[in-house]
């Protein structure tokens, strides 16, 4: 009995690590985007653009890029989605529930749904 309690608790415990390193992981990304969407500029580079020019995003290209992207495609509610995913990710460092992340898409798919 005692070794089944002992590899119930090492389970449980990767379990939950993977989960914090998860939530960690999208909590940077979220922050490297909304980063990338806050130093956008109209004249960097991106993919319509040639290369030659200078690039005022403070994440270089991929940053021009992604902001780019993201303007093009939502808009203004771009800035809410790396919100949305920074305090989804803080939510489940703390409460251990990797199913908030679906919970969390269906309501940035919501208020994304009138701009699309």
């Amino acid at each position: 009995m005692e070794i089944k309690k002992i590899a119930n608790s090492i389970v449980n415990f990767g379990i939950n690590r993977f989960i914090e390193v998860l939530g960690l992981s999208i909590v940077v990304m979220a922050t490297l985007l909304l980063i990338s969407l806050i130093s956008f500029s109209p004249d960097d580079p991106n993919f319509i653009f040639p290369e030659g020019t200078h690039i005022k995003n403070f994440l270089g290209y991929r940053g021009s890029f992604s902001a780019d992207l993201f303007f093009q495609s939502f808009g203004l509610i771009a800035f809410l989605i790396p919100f949305s995913l920074i305090f989804t990710a803080i939510n489940i460092i703390f409460n251990k529930k990797i199913f908030l992340i679906i919970k969390s898409t269906f309501f940035t798919i919501l208020y994304l749904y009138p701009h699309l």
